[in-house]
C-alpha cells in the first residue's frame, strides 16, 4: 500500500492540517471501536493541540481571509471594459468566431484588424492562418495591411515542414514574451482555424492544452481571437469546451438577399458583447449598418428571396406571387401561413424592396412590381424609341435591340 501512503502523504503537504484535523475525526468515528482508550486518549489531544495551534487560528473568519474580500472602494474604483473594437472585441480575452464556409469570416475579421490598427497604435495583430494561399491572400484587405502597417500586422501561414500546430504554439509563447517585455503595447492574435492551431490528441481538440498560452497571453494584456468552422451539416459539433473555456463568442451568417454579414452574440460572459451588422458589395465590407434592422429569420429571408424571383419578369398580384410560393413548397417547407406571408409582403413593400399598390379597377387587387433603376429605364426608353424608328423605316417591324 505504499502508493495509497504515499498519495495520502502529498494530498495532506497540499492540504495542510485542517484537512488532518477531519481526516482523524472522521477516522475516530469510524474505526474507534477497534482502537484502545489510550489510543482514543492520544489521537483526541492531538486534534485538540491542532485545533489550537495558530495554523487554525481563533481570529473571526473574515480577519483570517481578509486579503481573498474586496473593498467597496476597490469595486468602486475598478477600471472600465476596454475594447479593441467597440461592443466587439475586449481588450485582454479569449474569443471565438463561429460560421459555415463562405459566410465571410475572413472578410470581417480583416476588416477589424483595418479598424484596430486605424485607431489603436499600441496594437499588434498577428494574423495565423493555416489554410489561405497565397493567391488568395493577395487578393483579400491582408495585402493592404502589409503594406499599410508592416511594423504592426502580420500574416503568419508560410508551411516549413512539420506540425503546424506545434509551430504555432511555439509563436504564441514568443507572443507572450513579447508582451511582457513591451506593457505599453497590446499584442492581438488571430487563429484561422481552431483546429489547424491548437493541439490535437488522438485527432480531436486537446482539452487539457486548450487556450494554454492564450490564457497566459490574456493574463499580461493580450487577446485572442479564434475562427472555427461548422461541419458539414452546418452544425457545431466539437468539444463544448471551446466555447466554454473562451470568454465570449459568437456566430456569423450571411444574407444574401440584402448582402449583409452578420455577427450574434453567442456567449457574451463577462462582456456586453452586442450583435453587428456589415454591409458588403463585391465581398468586401462598405459599412457597419444597424443589426436589428436586418437580422430577420432565414424563413424570411428565403421568402424575399423568392418573391423577388417571381417580380424578375414583371408585376404580379397577391394571389400570383401566393400561387407561385405554393409552388415552391415554400409554405410547407419553411411552416409559414399563409397570413403571414400576406403581412410580409407589404412590410417589405413598405421598406422598399419592391413597390405595391392597390388597384380598385382590378377588384381591389393588390399588385407588387421591382422598381427599375434609372439607367434601366434610360436603356428601355432608347430600346423603344429605335422600335419606333425601325419600324417606320420597315414594313416588316424589324426592331433592333
Amino acid at each position: 500500500m505504499k502508493s495509497l501512503q504515499k498519495a495520502r502523504t502529498r494530498i495532506q503537504q497540499l492540504k495542510g492540517l485542517p484537512y488532518l484535523v477531519i481526516e482523524a475525526k472522521a477516522f475516530l468515528e469510524k474505526f474507534g471501536e477497534f482502537l484502545s482508550e489510550d489510543e482514543k486518549t492520544e489521537i483526541t489531544q492531538e486534534i485538540q493541540e491542532a485545533q489550537n495551534s495558530k495554523l487554525t487560528s481563533k481570529k473571526p473568519l473574515h480577519e483570517r481571509f481578509k486579503s481573498h474580500f474586496y473593498t467597496y472602494e476597490e469595486i468602486k474604483n475598478a477600471p472600465a471594459t476596454r475594447w479593441l473594437v467597440q461592443d466587439l472585441i475586449p481588450s485582454s480575452s479569449i474569443g471565438v468566431m463561429i460560421g459555415d464556409s463562405g459566410v465571410g469570416k475572413t472578410t470581417v475579421v480583416l476588416h477589424v484588424c483595418t479598424t484596430i490598427l486605424t485607431t489603436k497604435a499600441n496594437v499588434y495583430i498577428f494574423m495565423i492562418d493555416g489554410d489561405m494561399n497565397q493567391t488568395k491572400i493577395k487578393e483579400s484587405e491582408a495585402s493592404h495591411l502589409l503594406e499599410k502597417f508592416p511594423e504592426r500586422f502580420f500574416y503568419v501561414g508560410k508551411q516549413t515542414g512539420g506540425d503546424f500546430s506545434e509551430s504555432v504554439q511555439e509563436l504564441l509563447a514568443e507572443i507572450v514574451e513579447e508582451q511582457i517585455k513591451h506593457s505599453d503595447r497590446e499584442y492581438f492574435v488571430i487563429q484561422d482555424s481552431l483546429m489547424l492551431t491548437v493541439p490535437k490528441k488522438r485527432g480531436f481538440v486537446d482539452t487539457q492544452k486548450l487556450y494554454f498560452y492564450e490564457k497566459i497571453l490574456r493574463s499580461v494584456g493580450g487577446s485572442t481571437l479564434f475562427i472555427h468552422h461548422l461541419n458539414k451539416d452546418g452544425n457545431f459539433a466539437d468539444s463544448q469546451q471551446i466555447i466554454n473555456y473562451a470568454d465570449y463568442s459568437f456566430s456569423i451568417t450571411r444574407n444574401d438577399f440584402n448582402s449583409t454579414i452578420l455577427l450574434h452574440p453567442h456567449k457574451a460572459s463577462r462582456y456586453a458583447i452586442e450583435g453587428k451588422a456589415f454591409l458588403t458589395e463585391d465581398r468586401k465590407i462598405v459599412k457597419e449598418v444597424e443589426y436589428e434592422a436586418v437580422n430577420i429569420e432565414p424563413r424570411e429571408s428565403k421568402f424575399v428571396s423568392y418573391v423577388l424571383e417571381a417580380l424578375e419578369d414583371g408585376e404580379m398580384n397577391q394571389s400570383e406571387i401566393i400561387s407561385h410560393l405554393e409552388k415552391m413548397r415554400f409554405f410547407s417547407e419553411y411552416k409559414v401561413g399563409q397570413k403571414k406571408a400576406t403581412r410580409w409582403l407589404t412590410a417589405w413593400g413598405d421598406k422598399g424592396k419592391w413597390s405595391y399598390e392597390r388597384r380598385p379597377e382590378q377588384k381591389n387587387a393588390i399588385y407588387f412590381w421591382i422598381e427599375q433603376k434609372q439607367p434601366e429605364k434610360v436603356e428601355n426608353l432608347q430600346n423603344l424609341k429605335n422600335c419606333k424608328t425601325t419600324l417606320s423605316d420597315s414594313v416588316k417591324g424589324v426592331c433592333d435591340e
